[in-house]
C-alpha cells in the first residue's frame, strides 16, 4: 500500500513524524512539498503565484506514484491550498483523500462536507491512519475507526476520538529525509526540533485551547519525550546533516524543572550546538537560567504578546505578571542570554493607552529582540467572540475562520493598517535607541504621525538589523535563498514536464 502526504509553505513535523510512523508498520509513503511562491504572508503576488505554481508538478508525481490514498496535513492557514490540490487531484483520480491536522481537528464538521475530502482525522492520526490503510489493503472498509469520520450512503459518520498515546517515546524518529530532499540546505542546517506535545496554559487565542478541549479526558495533554530519547534524535540529526543550529519548537521547553535538569547537561556534552527555545517567566527561576546558559542557550523566546497587564489576564487570559517578567529578563540579562518578546497588534479592546503602557514596559525590559504580529484568528478560539465583542470582527466572522479565509471578516479601521500601523515599527525598532529616545519617540504626537507615514518596508529593515546584532541575521539570508532555490527547481521541472521525461520528476 503506496501513502502520498502532501504539505506545504514551510518544514512539517507532523508529516514528517507520520510518514515515520507509517513506514515503520511496512507502508511505503512519498512526501510531496508545496513551497506555496508568492502566496505566503511575507510575499504574495497573484500573477507570480500562478506563474510558480506547482499544482501540475505534483499532480504528475501523484498519477505516477499510483497511491491508495492521498493525506494532506492542514493549517488554517493553508486550507484553502489544500482544498484547492484536492479537487484538482479528484479530477483526475478516484484517489480517497483524507484531511488530517489543525485545522481539520478544529472543525472536522466544516471540512467533512468538501466533496473532494473523503475523510477527516481529528486529533492524533499515527493509530488511525494505520487501522484505515490496513482495511484499503484488505478491500473491506472498517466505518468505525476511532478519530475518523467518513461519509457513507450520504450520511457522515462522525467517530469519537481514541486516547492521546501517552508514552510518545514509543514514536519514531521524525522522516526529514523525506522532506529534506525537497528543501534547501538551511532546514537540515538549523532544524527544528520537538520534544513535548502540547501546552500547559489555555491562551484565548492559541489552538492549543480549542484542542485540549477535544481531548478532554482523554488522556495528559501535555506530554514530554524522555531526555535521552531526544538526545538520541539529536545525536542522529547531528551525524546525518551536520547542523550548526538547533531550533526547539516545543510551546513551553522549560516547563517541567526535572525533566531539564537532566536533559541540559546531556545536551551540553552530547550535543554542544548553540539553540533557541521558547519559555515563560513562570518556568524562568535562577537554576532553569543558568541550565539554559551552560547549556548553550543564546536565545530566550517569550511570548508576552501585551504589556498591559489588564489585557494579558482579562483579553488573552495569560496569568503572569509585569513583576515576574522583570525578574525573569533581568536573570537573563545577567547570564548573558539574549531574549525575544512576541507582541500582538490588533488585540480586542487594546487601546491607545494600552499599547502605549506595552511601550513603556518594553523600553523598561530591553529585550534584544522583539517581534511583532497581527493577530490572526483560529476556529473555535475564545477570541474569535473578543473580536465579535470589540467590533474588530464582523458578526459572521467564525464562517470565514473556518473555512481559512483571513480577508473579509475583519472591521479595517482596527487593523494594523489604520489605527495601529505606526506602532508596528516602533515595535520592532525598539531595541535599536536608547531608553530615553524611545520614552521621547513614545510621547510625541509629531514622532508617532511620522513612524506612520513611512512605508512598511522600513519595519523589515528594523528587523533585519536587529537579528543580525543578536546573531540570527542567517534567518533572512536563509529565506531570501531558500525562495531562490525554489524558484530555480520550479523553473526546471517545469521545462523537464515540458520535455516529458517524467522520470526526472521523481
Amino acid at each position: 500500500m503506496r501513502v502520498v502526504l502532501l504539505c506545504s509553505e514551510d518544514f512539517s513535523l507532523g508529516i514528517t513524524s507520520l510518514s515515520a510512523y507509517l513506514k515503520s508498520k511496512g507502508y511505503e509513503v512519498k512526501v510531496i512539498f508545496d513551497p506555496k511562491q508568492f502566496e505566503k504572508s511575507y510575499s504574495q503576488n497573484e500573477f507570480l503565484s500562478n506563474f510558480f505554481n506547482r499544482r501540475d508538478l505534483i499532480l504528475r508525481q501523484i498519477e505516477e506514484y499510483k497511491p491508495g490514498i492521498v493525506g494532506f496535513s492542514v493549517f488554517t492557514s493553508n486550507y484553502q491550498w489544500a482544498l484547492g490540490m484536492a479537487r484538482a487531484i479528484k479530477r483526475i483520480t478516484k484517489i480517497p483523500v483524507i484531511f488530517g491536522g489543525v485545522h481539520a481537528t478544529l472543525v472536522p464538521e466544516i471540512v467533512i462536507t468538501e466533496d473532494a475530502v473523503d475523510m477527516v482525522c481529528v486529533g492524533e492520526g499515527e493509530e488511525p491512519l494505520t487501522e484505515l490503510l490496513q482495511c484499503l489493503k484488505l478491500g473491506k472498509m472498517d466505518y468505525s475507526i476511532k478519530n475518523i469520520w467518513f461519509k457513507k450512503d450520504g450520511e457522515i459518520i462522525k467517530n469519537e476520538i481514541r486516547p492521546l498515546i501517552h508514552d510518545i517515546d514509543v514514536l519514531p524518529f521524525p522522516d526529514r529525509d523525506a522532506l529534506y530532499a525537497q528543501l534547501p540546505r538551511s532546514y537540515s542546517k538549523y532544524p527544528i526540533v520537538l520534544t513535548s506535545y502540547g501546552c500547559p496554559y489555555r491562551c484565548t487565542y492559541c489552538a492549543n485551547n480549542a484542542i485540549s478541549t477535544i481531548y478532554k479526558g482523554k488522556g495528559k495533554y501535555l506530554r514530554r519525550r524522555s531526555p535521552g530519547h531526544v538526545i538520541a534524535e539529536l545525536k542522529d540529526i547531528k551525524s546525518r546533516y551536520k547542523p550548526k543550529y538547533i531550533i526547539f519548537m516545543d510551546d513551553l521547553f522549560t516547563f517541567d524543572k526535572e525533566w531539564f535538569k537532566e536533559f541540559a547537561p546531556m545536551y551540553a556534552i552530547e550535543i554542544g550546538l548553540p539553540y533557541s527555545c521558547l519559555s515563560h517567566t513562570k518556568f524562568l527561576d535562577n537554576e532553569v537560567c543558568e541550565l539554559l546558559k551552560q547549556s548553550g542557550c543564546n536565545l530566550v523566546l517569550l511570548g508576552l504578546q501585551s504589556g498591559s497587564e489588564h489585557i494579558r489576564r482579562e483579553v488573552l487570559k495569560r496569568p503572569e505578571t509585569n513583576d515576574e517578567y522583570r525578574k525573569a529578563t533581568r536573570r537573563l540579562k545577567k547570564l548573558g542570554i539574549k531574549f525575544s518578546l512576541d507582541n500582538i497588534l490588533n488585540i480586542p479592546f487594546d487601546t491607545e493607552n494600552t499599547i502605549k503602557e506595552s511601550l513603556e514596559f518594553y523600553n523598561e525590559l530591553r529585550p534584544d529582540i522583539i517581534h511583532s504580529f497581527d493577530l490572526i484568528y483560529f476556529p473555535k478560539t475564545e477570541m474569535i467572540n473578543q473580536g465579535i465583542k470589540a467590533g474588530m470582527l464582523e458578526a459572521q466572522a467564525a464562517d470565514f475562520i473556518n473555512i481559512g479565509l483571513f480577508k473579509g471578516y475583519m472591521n479595517l479601521q482596527f487593523s494594523s493598517l489604520g489605527n495601529f500601523r505606526k506602532y508596528a515599527l516602533l515595535f520592532t525598532s525598539l531595541p535599536l535607541f536608547p531608553p530615553s529616545i524611545v520614552k521621547k519617540i513614545i510621547n510625541s504626537p509629531k514622532w508617532m504621525n511620522f513612524l506612520e507615514r513611512l512605508p512598511m518596508i522600513f519595519v523589515l529593515i528594523a528587523k533585519f538589523i536587529i537579528n543580525v546584532r543578536v546573531g540570527t541575521g542567517f534567518i533572512f539570508f536563509t529565506v531570501l535563498r531558500n525562495e531562490w532555490f525554489y524558484l530555480r527547481n520550479t523553473v526546471y521541472q517545469k521545462w523537464i514536464l515540458r520535455q516529458g521525461l517524467d522520470k526526472s520528476l521523481n
